[in-house]
């Protein structure tokens, strides 16, 4: 998740930022870039334009591309 964080920083945005555009929680998008929850299909499509990167990119990031939504366990 280290990559996520890394994106993240190099277009000078929060945590916060990210998750207001997500419309999720500043704590779920924590949990997201710590590798505790999966993002979701509809959040993989998001973060690629919010970080101006390719779906390859974020795809191994989120260990799934697909449209299930669950946590790691």
């Amino acid at each position: 998740m280290k990559k996520l964080r890394k994106l993240r920083l190099q277009k000078g945005l929060s945590q916060e930022n990210i998750a207001f555009e997500l419309g999720i929680s500043q704590k779920s998008y924590s949990n997201i870039e710590n590798g505790i929850t999966i993002l979701k299909h509809e959040h993989i499509l998001l973060l690629s334009k919010i970080l101006d990167t390719t779906l390859d990119n974020i795809c191994p990031i989120s260990k799934q591309c697909n449209c299930n939504s669950s946590k790691k366990g």
